[in-house]
């Protein structure tokens, strides 16, 4: 079936932000007494919520993270956003080639979302549907997000397809009963297609995918 509408996760998916920001949560980490790469930080932290992210701090360190801990690491991460941030190769070309609607579901906070966005020059293609699981109090891995974002597009699930980079994500989805897509980039095509998403590579080639 001819997907009506695409909704695409944000962070990883569209824009290149999860290497920069579990590198940050990495060097933050170490304040805790916590040794963690980069690369761990993204098998650990990939698709999760900020809260997630405290509650592994938490566990890990075994003591309680000072209040101060998470807004320095949002600090650091915006401040790192300006100079490194860019778009997902072929992300751009993609956007401009679609005619079907649109939108965003993230589980990140819907701040970041629109900063991440903007940041790339990507906010306006999707007209203010920009939808966070902050919005709902649900993330993902539950479907709630996604089915949010369908019902406010005005489409059902079974008429949407979601473009997705994380485990989560593609849980959620599946969960949704909506086809799922992973762009192979935190996650290998194997664990994608385990998870129930249809793996692919780059983004310039999902329009043929889709049949659109």
């Amino acid at each position: 079936m001819t997907p009506k509408c695409i909704i695409f996760d944000c962070d990883g998916t569209l824009v290149d932000s999860e290497d920069i920001t579990n590198r940050i949560i990495a060097e933050m980490a170490s304040e805790l007494g916590i040794t963690m790469t980069g690369d761990e930080a993204t098998a650990t932290f990939g698709g999760k919520t900020l809260n997630a992210v405290l509650y592994k701090m938490r566990e890990l360190s075994g003591k309680e993270i000072p209040d101060d801990w998470l807004p320095r690491l949002i600090k650091k991460v915006s401040e790192s956003w300006k100079t490194e941030l860019n778009p997902v190769h072929g992300v751009r070309e993609l956007l401009e080639s679609l005619e079907i609607p649109i939108c965003v579901a993230s589980n990140g906070e819907s701040i970041h979302i629109h900063q991440s966005l903007e940041m790339t020059g990507l906010r306006d293609f999707f007209d203010g549907n920009i939808f966070s699981a902050s919005d709902i109090g649900v993330p993902k891995p539950a479907p709630d997000l996604f089915l949010y974002a369908a019902k406010k597009m005005g489409f059902k699930p079974e008429q949407c397809v979601v473009v997705e980079d994380s485990i989560p994500g593609v849980i959620a989805a599946n969960r949704a009963k909506i086809r799922v897509y992973g762009l192979v980039k935190l996650c290998s095509a194997e664990e994608l297609e385990n998870a129930g998403a249809i793996p692919f590579t780059n983004m310039r080639d999902l329009p043929v995918l889709l049949g659109i």
